[in-house]
Protein backbone atom coordinates (compact mmCIF):
# COMPACT_ATOMS: atom_id res chain seq x y z
CA UNK A 1 0.00 0.00 0.00
CA UNK A 2 3.43 2.06 0.46
CA UNK A 3 4.14 1.64 -2.54
CA UNK A 4 0.81 1.99 -4.07
CA UNK A 5 0.89 6.05 -2.71
CA UNK A 6 4.36 6.74 -3.64
CA UNK A 7 3.25 6.16 -7.29
CA UNK A 8 0.40 8.94 -6.87
CA UNK A 9 3.82 11.38 -6.45
CA UNK A 10 5.51 10.32 -9.14
CA UNK A 11 2.06 10.86 -11.69
CA UNK A 12 2.05 14.62 -10.80
CA UNK A 13 5.88 14.62 -12.24
CA UNK A 14 5.03 13.45 -15.56
CA UNK A 15 2.25 15.39 -15.89
CA UNK A 16 1.85 18.68 -17.00
CA UNK A 17 -2.01 19.49 -16.74
CA UNK A 18 -2.61 20.27 -13.58
CA UNK A 19 -5.42 22.28 -13.55
CA UNK A 20 -8.96 22.21 -15.44
CA UNK A 21 -9.75 24.75 -17.37
CA UNK A 22 -12.64 25.61 -19.95
CA UNK A 23 -11.22 23.47 -23.05
CA UNK A 24 -10.51 20.52 -20.90
CA UNK A 25 -12.18 17.43 -18.92
CA UNK A 26 -11.07 15.66 -16.35
CA UNK A 27 -12.02 11.29 -15.23
CA UNK A 28 -13.65 12.55 -12.10
CA UNK A 29 -16.28 14.68 -14.30
CA UNK A 30 -16.34 11.57 -16.66
CA UNK A 31 -17.12 8.82 -14.12
CA UNK A 32 -19.63 10.98 -12.58
CA UNK A 33 -21.54 11.65 -15.52
CA UNK A 34 -21.64 8.28 -16.64
CA UNK A 35 -23.08 7.27 -13.18
CA UNK A 36 -25.74 9.95 -13.18
CA UNK A 37 -26.42 9.11 -17.01
CA UNK A 38 -26.61 5.44 -16.78
CA UNK A 39 -29.70 4.17 -17.94
CA UNK A 40 -30.10 1.58 -15.47
CA UNK A 41 -29.54 3.81 -12.48
CA UNK A 42 -33.46 4.78 -12.10
CA UNK A 43 -33.84 0.99 -11.36
CA UNK A 44 -32.42 2.03 -7.74
CA UNK A 45 -35.58 4.30 -7.35
CA UNK A 46 -37.75 1.43 -8.54
CA UNK A 47 -36.31 -1.21 -6.63
CA UNK A 48 -37.20 0.85 -3.17
CA UNK A 49 -40.40 1.66 -4.38
CA UNK A 50 -41.55 -1.98 -4.91
CA UNK A 51 -40.00 -2.87 -1.16
CA UNK A 52 -41.83 0.59 0.03
CA UNK A 53 -45.11 -1.58 -1.60
CA UNK A 54 -43.98 -5.08 -0.13
CA UNK A 55 -43.35 -3.78 3.10
CA UNK A 56 -47.08 -2.25 3.40
CA UNK A 57 -48.22 -5.15 2.16
CA UNK A 58 -47.01 -7.28 4.83
CA UNK A 59 -48.04 -4.85 7.51
CA UNK A 60 -51.62 -5.29 6.35
CA UNK A 61 -51.74 -9.05 7.57
CA UNK A 62 -51.84 -7.32 11.04
CA UNK A 63 -55.28 -5.95 10.27
CA UNK A 64 -58.53 -8.08 10.01
CA UNK A 65 -59.12 -9.82 6.96
CA UNK A 66 -63.20 -9.31 5.60
CA UNK A 67 -64.65 -11.71 2.98
CA UNK A 68 -67.89 -12.50 2.64
CA UNK A 69 -69.58 -15.92 1.05
CA UNK A 70 -72.62 -17.27 -0.18
CA UNK A 71 -73.70 -20.56 -0.66
CA UNK A 72 -77.12 -22.32 -1.71
CA UNK A 73 -77.85 -25.96 -2.19
CA UNK A 74 -79.91 -28.55 -2.39
CA UNK A 75 -79.45 -32.23 -0.39
CA UNK A 76 -81.24 -35.33 -1.67
CA UNK A 77 -81.62 -36.33 2.55
CA UNK A 78 -82.25 -34.54 5.78
CA UNK A 79 -82.49 -34.73 9.04
CA UNK A 80 -86.25 -36.23 10.43
CA UNK A 81 -87.06 -36.08 14.14
CA UNK A 82 -89.86 -38.03 15.30
CA UNK A 83 -91.98 -36.41 17.76
CA UNK A 84 -93.43 -37.76 21.28
CA UNK A 85 -96.93 -37.09 19.81
CA UNK A 86 -95.71 -39.42 16.72
CA UNK A 87 -95.16 -36.42 14.16
CA UNK A 88 -92.38 -36.06 12.25
CA UNK A 89 -90.24 -32.90 11.75
CA UNK A 90 -87.53 -32.81 8.82
CA UNK A 91 -85.56 -30.38 7.57
CA UNK A 92 -85.88 -28.68 4.35
CA UNK A 93 -83.64 -29.95 1.62
CA UNK A 94 -83.39 -26.77 0.04
CA UNK A 95 -80.82 -24.65 2.18
CA UNK A 96 -78.75 -21.24 1.41
CA UNK A 97 -76.62 -19.15 3.62
CA UNK A 98 -75.30 -15.73 2.99
CA UNK A 99 -72.84 -14.35 5.20
CA UNK A 100 -70.08 -12.06 6.10
CA UNK A 101 -66.80 -13.13 7.90
CA UNK A 102 -63.68 -11.90 9.70
CA UNK A 103 -60.45 -12.87 10.29
CA UNK A 104 -58.00 -11.36 13.09
CA UNK A 105 -54.31 -12.53 13.09
CA UNK A 106 -53.60 -13.33 16.63
CA UNK A 107 -50.09 -15.05 16.28
CA UNK A 108 -48.37 -16.42 12.81
CA UNK A 109 -44.78 -18.05 14.23
CA UNK A 110 -43.12 -14.44 12.91
CA UNK A 111 -44.29 -15.20 9.17
CA UNK A 112 -45.31 -11.55 8.91
CA UNK A 113 -41.74 -9.99 10.52
CA UNK A 114 -39.26 -12.85 9.38
CA UNK A 115 -41.10 -11.85 5.21
CA UNK A 116 -40.54 -7.97 6.14
CA UNK A 117 -37.12 -8.88 7.12
CA UNK A 118 -36.81 -11.12 4.00
CA UNK A 119 -38.06 -8.47 1.58
CA UNK A 120 -35.68 -5.59 3.09
CA UNK A 121 -32.81 -8.35 2.56
CA UNK A 122 -34.26 -8.60 -1.17
CA UNK A 123 -34.10 -5.10 -1.75
CA UNK A 124 -30.46 -4.39 -0.39
CA UNK A 125 -29.35 -7.51 -2.39
CA UNK A 126 -30.85 -5.71 -6.04
CA UNK A 127 -29.89 -2.48 -5.19
CA UNK A 128 -26.12 -3.59 -4.89
CA UNK A 129 -26.81 -5.76 -8.09
CA UNK A 130 -27.35 -2.55 -9.85
CA UNK A 131 -24.57 -0.77 -7.93
CA UNK A 132 -22.47 -3.55 -9.33
CA UNK A 133 -23.51 -3.34 -12.65
CA UNK A 134 -23.29 0.60 -12.48
CA UNK A 135 -19.46 0.40 -11.49
CA UNK A 136 -19.02 -2.00 -14.34
CA UNK A 137 -19.21 1.34 -16.35
CA UNK A 138 -16.12 2.96 -14.93
CA UNK A 139 -14.22 0.10 -16.53
CA UNK A 140 -15.65 1.40 -20.15
CA UNK A 141 -15.25 5.18 -19.18
CA UNK A 142 -11.36 4.66 -18.02
CA UNK A 143 -11.12 2.68 -21.39
CA UNK A 144 -12.27 5.38 -23.66
CA UNK A 145 -11.01 8.35 -21.68
CA UNK A 146 -7.36 7.10 -21.90
CA UNK A 147 -7.91 5.95 -25.27
CA UNK A 148 -8.96 9.53 -26.47
CA UNK A 149 -6.05 10.95 -24.06
CA UNK A 150 -3.60 8.61 -26.26
CA UNK A 151 -5.06 10.07 -29.51
CA UNK A 152 -4.46 13.71 -28.22
CA UNK A 153 -1.07 13.62 -27.39
CA UNK A 154 -0.30 11.35 -30.54
CA UNK A 155 -2.04 14.41 -32.66
CA UNK A 156 0.15 17.19 -30.32
CA UNK A 157 3.18 15.11 -31.36
CA UNK A 158 2.39 14.94 -35.41
CA UNK A 159 1.39 18.36 -34.96
CA UNK A 160 5.12 19.42 -33.74
CA UNK A 161 6.51 17.03 -36.69
CA UNK A 162 4.25 18.94 -39.35
CA UNK A 163 5.32 22.18 -38.33
CA UNK A 164 9.02 20.97 -38.30
CA UNK A 165 8.72 19.58 -41.77
CA UNK A 166 7.31 23.20 -43.00
CA UNK A 167 10.25 24.66 -41.71
CA UNK A 168 12.60 22.20 -43.01
CA UNK A 169 10.55 22.17 -46.42
CA UNK A 170 11.08 26.60 -46.77
CA UNK A 171 14.84 26.31 -45.69
CA UNK A 172 14.86 23.35 -48.45
CA UNK A 173 12.86 25.94 -51.08
CA UNK A 174 15.92 27.94 -50.14
CA UNK A 175 18.93 25.87 -50.25
CA UNK A 176 17.29 24.66 -53.91
CA UNK A 177 17.11 28.34 -55.22
CA UNK A 178 20.65 28.58 -54.52
CA UNK A 179 21.76 25.48 -56.41
CA UNK A 180 22.81 24.04 -52.85
CA UNK A 181 20.60 20.60 -53.20
CA UNK A 182 18.48 18.70 -56.03
CA UNK A 183 15.14 19.29 -56.20
CA UNK A 184 14.65 15.60 -55.61
CA UNK A 185 15.87 16.07 -52.02
CA UNK A 186 12.75 18.94 -51.21
CA UNK A 187 10.25 16.35 -53.42
CA UNK A 188 10.90 13.90 -50.23
CA UNK A 189 10.56 16.11 -47.58
CA UNK A 190 7.63 17.26 -49.22
CA UNK A 191 6.11 13.88 -49.66
CA UNK A 192 6.78 13.34 -45.73
CA UNK A 193 4.32 16.14 -45.00
CA UNK A 194 1.73 14.62 -46.96
CA UNK A 195 2.50 11.77 -45.53
CA UNK A 196 2.22 13.38 -41.96
CA UNK A 197 -0.50 15.23 -42.76
CA UNK A 198 -2.63 11.73 -43.82
CA UNK A 199 -1.61 10.42 -40.55
CA UNK A 200 -3.15 13.17 -38.62
CA UNK A 201 -6.52 12.68 -40.79
CA UNK A 202 -6.32 8.75 -39.51
CA UNK A 203 -5.73 10.29 -35.87
CA UNK A 204 -8.43 12.80 -36.02
CA UNK A 205 -11.19 10.08 -37.23
CA UNK A 206 -9.71 7.15 -34.47
CA UNK A 207 -10.15 10.16 -31.87
CA UNK A 208 -13.65 11.44 -33.24
CA UNK A 209 -15.31 7.51 -32.65
CA UNK A 210 -13.27 7.05 -29.24
CA UNK A 211 -14.74 10.82 -28.55
CA UNK A 212 -18.71 9.51 -29.71
CA UNK A 213 -18.47 6.50 -27.35
CA UNK A 214 -17.26 8.48 -24.10
CA UNK A 215 -20.18 10.76 -25.32
CA UNK A 216 -22.75 8.30 -25.34
CA UNK A 217 -21.15 6.61 -22.28
CA UNK A 218 -21.56 10.22 -20.25
CA UNK A 219 -23.84 11.92 -21.82
CA UNK A 220 -21.61 14.83 -22.34
CA UNK A 221 -20.78 17.08 -25.67
CA UNK A 222 -16.79 17.11 -25.92
CA UNK A 223 -15.27 19.52 -28.25
CA UNK A 224 -12.70 17.46 -30.54
CA UNK A 225 -9.37 19.12 -29.24
CA UNK A 226 -10.64 18.90 -25.49
CA UNK A 227 -7.81 18.61 -23.12
CA UNK A 228 -8.17 15.24 -20.52
CA UNK A 229 -7.16 16.20 -17.18
CA UNK A 230 -5.92 13.06 -14.79
CA UNK A 231 -4.09 14.35 -11.78
CA UNK A 232 -6.69 15.99 -10.14
CA UNK A 233 -9.11 13.06 -10.40
CA UNK A 234 -6.67 11.09 -8.96
CA UNK A 235 -6.29 13.18 -5.69
CA UNK A 236 -9.91 13.06 -5.73
CA UNK A 237 -10.50 9.28 -5.60
CA UNK A 238 -10.82 7.61 -2.02
CA UNK A 239 -10.68 3.94 -1.34
CA UNK A 240 -14.02 2.51 -0.65
CA UNK A 241 -14.97 -1.79 -0.85
CA UNK A 242 -15.85 -2.78 -3.94
CA UNK A 243 -20.30 -2.89 -5.02
CA UNK A 244 -19.21 -6.88 -5.31
CA UNK A 245 -18.78 -7.01 -1.66
CA UNK A 246 -21.69 -5.32 -0.52
CA UNK A 247 -23.58 -7.62 -2.87
CA UNK A 248 -22.31 -10.97 -1.46
CA UNK A 249 -22.66 -9.93 2.03
CA UNK A 250 -26.53 -9.13 0.67
CA UNK A 251 -26.69 -12.14 -0.70
CA UNK A 252 -25.69 -13.87 2.67
CA UNK A 253 -28.01 -11.80 4.66
CA UNK A 254 -31.18 -12.55 2.20
CA UNK A 255 -30.43 -16.21 2.22
CA UNK A 256 -30.18 -16.14 6.26
CA UNK A 257 -33.63 -14.36 6.50
CA UNK A 258 -34.55 -17.07 3.46
CA UNK A 259 -33.95 -19.56 6.62
CA UNK A 260 -35.31 -17.43 9.10
CA UNK A 261 -38.39 -17.48 7.55
CA UNK A 262 -38.37 -21.19 6.58
CA UNK A 263 -38.22 -22.50 10.53
CA UNK A 264 -41.25 -20.16 11.09
CA UNK A 265 -43.82 -21.91 8.07
CA UNK A 266 -44.17 -25.07 10.69
CA UNK A 267 -45.04 -22.93 14.05
CA UNK A 268 -48.30 -22.96 15.34
CA UNK A 269 -50.78 -20.03 13.93
CA UNK A 270 -53.76 -18.66 15.98
CA UNK A 271 -56.70 -16.51 14.34
CA UNK A 272 -59.67 -15.07 15.73
CA UNK A 273 -63.15 -15.02 13.48
CA UNK A 274 -66.59 -13.70 13.71
CA UNK A 275 -69.01 -14.88 11.42
CA UNK A 276 -72.48 -13.25 10.67
CA UNK A 277 -75.22 -13.68 7.95
CA UNK A 278 -78.36 -15.17 7.18
CA UNK A 279 -79.15 -18.66 6.41
CA UNK A 280 -82.06 -20.83 5.63
CA UNK A 281 -82.42 -22.60 7.72
CA UNK A 282 -81.13 -20.61 10.75
CA UNK A 283 -78.76 -21.76 13.68
CA UNK A 284 -81.71 -23.98 14.88
CA UNK A 285 -82.40 -26.34 12.43
CA UNK A 286 -85.73 -27.39 13.42
CA UNK A 287 -87.38 -24.13 12.59
CA UNK A 288 -87.79 -24.57 8.96
CA UNK A 289 -87.39 -20.45 8.53
CA UNK A 290 -84.93 -18.04 7.35
CA UNK A 291 -83.08 -16.26 10.24
CA UNK A 292 -79.98 -14.21 11.05
CA UNK A 293 -77.15 -15.44 12.73
CA UNK A 294 -73.52 -14.91 14.30
CA UNK A 295 -70.25 -16.92 15.35
CA UNK A 296 -66.90 -15.89 17.03
CA UNK A 297 -64.49 -17.83 17.92
CA UNK A 298 -60.78 -18.91 17.80
CA UNK A 299 -59.18 -21.08 15.48
CA UNK A 300 -55.81 -22.67 15.75
CA UNK A 301 -53.96 -24.55 12.38
CA UNK A 302 -50.19 -25.99 13.17
CA UNK A 303 -48.73 -28.10 10.25
CA UNK A 304 -46.93 -31.28 12.56
CA UNK A 305 -45.73 -33.08 9.36
CA UNK A 306 -44.54 -31.96 6.33
CA UNK A 307 -42.67 -35.09 5.05
CA UNK A 308 -39.62 -32.99 5.83
CA UNK A 309 -39.70 -30.17 3.46
CA UNK A 310 -38.78 -27.67 5.97
CA UNK A 311 -35.46 -29.79 6.72
CA UNK A 312 -34.74 -30.26 2.83
CA UNK A 313 -35.16 -25.78 2.19
CA UNK A 314 -33.19 -25.79 4.96
CA UNK A 315 -30.58 -27.75 3.36
CA UNK A 316 -30.93 -25.75 0.21
CA UNK A 317 -29.98 -22.68 1.23
CA UNK A 318 -27.16 -23.73 3.18
CA UNK A 319 -25.71 -25.35 0.12
CA UNK A 320 -26.72 -21.46 -1.73
CA UNK A 321 -24.64 -19.86 0.80
CA UNK A 322 -21.88 -22.31 0.51
CA UNK A 323 -21.62 -21.10 -3.50
CA UNK A 324 -22.06 -16.83 -2.50
CA UNK A 325 -18.76 -17.60 -0.05
CA UNK A 326 -17.19 -19.67 -3.29
CA UNK A 327 -17.89 -16.54 -5.40
CA UNK A 328 -16.62 -14.20 -2.81
CA UNK A 329 -13.12 -16.11 -2.21
CA UNK A 330 -13.01 -16.86 -5.98
CA UNK A 331 -13.64 -12.94 -6.56
CA UNK A 332 -10.86 -12.03 -3.79
CA UNK A 333 -8.65 -14.09 -5.46
CA UNK A 334 -9.18 -12.43 -8.48
CA UNK A 335 -8.46 -8.92 -7.22
CA UNK A 336 -5.38 -9.36 -5.84
CA UNK A 337 -4.08 -11.18 -8.93
CA UNK A 338 -5.24 -8.24 -11.03
CA UNK A 339 -3.42 -5.56 -8.14
CA UNK A 340 -0.35 -7.12 -8.33
CA UNK A 341 -0.19 -7.17 -11.97
CA UNK A 342 -1.09 -3.52 -12.09
CA UNK A 343 1.80 -2.83 -9.41
CA UNK A 344 4.72 -4.69 -11.51
CA UNK A 345 3.15 -3.31 -14.57
CA UNK A 346 3.46 0.28 -13.00
CA UNK A 347 6.71 -0.33 -11.60
CA UNK A 348 8.10 -1.24 -15.31
CA UNK A 349 6.40 1.71 -16.77
CA UNK A 350 7.86 4.15 -14.78
CA UNK A 351 11.81 2.53 -15.78
CA UNK A 352 10.34 3.22 -18.98
CA UNK A 353 9.63 6.71 -18.22
CA UNK A 354 12.72 7.16 -17.61
CA UNK A 355 14.28 5.61 -20.16
CA UNK A 356 11.95 7.65 -22.67
CA UNK A 357 12.97 10.82 -21.73
CA UNK A 358 16.93 9.82 -21.99
CA UNK A 359 16.63 8.70 -25.63
CA UNK A 360 14.30 11.44 -26.38
CA UNK A 361 16.98 13.90 -25.13
CA UNK A 362 20.02 12.37 -27.16
CA UNK A 363 17.05 12.11 -30.35
CA UNK A 364 16.61 16.36 -30.41
CA UNK A 365 20.39 16.46 -30.63
CA UNK A 366 21.05 14.14 -33.46
CA UNK A 367 17.91 15.65 -35.04
CA UNK A 368 18.77 18.98 -34.51
CA UNK A 369 22.11 17.69 -36.29
CA UNK A 370 21.27 16.37 -38.91
CA UNK A 371 18.90 19.50 -39.76
CA UNK A 372 21.93 22.08 -39.80
CA UNK A 373 23.33 19.20 -42.18
CA UNK A 374 20.76 18.80 -44.37
CA UNK A 375 20.14 22.51 -44.73
CA UNK A 376 23.91 22.81 -45.80
CA UNK A 377 23.52 19.69 -48.55
CA UNK A 378 25.93 17.49 -46.04
CA UNK A 379 23.53 14.72 -45.88
CA UNK A 380 20.16 13.58 -47.53
CA UNK A 381 16.58 14.35 -46.86
CA UNK A 382 16.27 10.43 -46.34
CA UNK A 383 18.87 10.55 -43.80
CA UNK A 384 17.18 13.32 -41.73
CA UNK A 385 14.16 12.25 -41.81
CA UNK A 386 15.23 8.96 -40.35
CA UNK A 387 16.56 10.97 -37.68
CA UNK A 388 13.43 12.56 -37.35
CA UNK A 389 10.80 9.74 -37.18
CA UNK A 390 13.09 8.48 -34.63
CA UNK A 391 12.69 11.66 -32.66
CA UNK A 392 8.97 11.77 -32.93
CA UNK A 393 8.92 7.58 -31.93
CA UNK A 394 10.35 8.36 -29.13
CA UNK A 395 8.25 11.41 -28.18
CA UNK A 396 5.17 9.13 -28.80
CA UNK A 397 6.16 5.92 -26.85
CA UNK A 398 7.20 8.46 -23.75
CA UNK A 399 3.42 9.95 -24.08
CA UNK A 400 2.04 6.24 -24.64
CA UNK A 401 3.79 5.14 -21.12
CA UNK A 402 2.82 8.41 -19.81
CA UNK A 403 -0.77 7.87 -20.00
CA UNK A 404 -0.07 3.48 -19.85
CA UNK A 405 1.13 4.47 -16.33
CA UNK A 406 -1.97 6.98 -15.45
CA UNK A 407 -4.31 4.17 -16.72
CA UNK A 408 -2.91 1.25 -14.61
CA UNK A 409 -2.67 3.89 -11.60
CA UNK A 410 -6.44 4.19 -11.92
CA UNK A 411 -7.10 0.43 -12.91
CA UNK A 412 -6.04 -0.08 -9.39
CA UNK A 413 -8.36 2.30 -7.57
CA UNK A 414 -10.81 0.48 -9.48
CA UNK A 415 -9.65 -2.57 -8.46
CA UNK A 416 -9.32 -1.20 -4.79
CA UNK A 417 -12.93 0.40 -4.92
CA UNK A 418 -13.52 4.32 -5.23
CA UNK A 419 -16.33 6.41 -3.97
CA UNK A 420 -18.35 8.33 -6.35
CA UNK A 421 -21.60 8.93 -4.01
CA UNK A 422 -20.14 11.85 -2.78
CA UNK A 423 -19.35 13.85 -5.66
CA UNK A 424 -22.68 15.48 -7.37
CA UNK A 425 -22.30 17.16 -10.74
CA UNK A 426 -21.34 20.61 -9.71
CA UNK A 427 -18.30 19.96 -11.68
CA UNK A 428 -19.98 19.46 -14.89
CA UNK A 429 -18.51 19.76 -18.76
CA UNK A 430 -19.15 22.94 -19.81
Amino acid sequence: MKRFFITLSLLAAISSLTTAQSDSVTLMQCLVAARTHALIRPQIETTNEISELNKSNKNATNFPSFSAYGKAWYQNDAITVTTPAGTFLEIDRFQYNLGIEAVQKLYDGGIARRGKNLDEALRETQINKIETELYQLNDQVVEFFFRSSLLGKNKEIMELKKSILQKRWKELESAYENDMISRNEVEKLHVELLSTNQQLMEIEKYQSQTLSALEILTGMDFDPNIKFIVTDSIAQLTITTRPEHSYFNAESLKLEKMASLNSAKNLPKLYAYGQTGYSYPGLNFFENQSDYYYIVGARLSWTIFDWQQTQRNAQIIHKQKEIVDSKRNDFNEKLKMSANKEQIEQEKLINLINMDRQIIAQRILITSGSASALKNGAITTASYLEDLNAEIIARIGLETHKIQYQNSLVRLYLLNGIDLHGFKKTEEYK
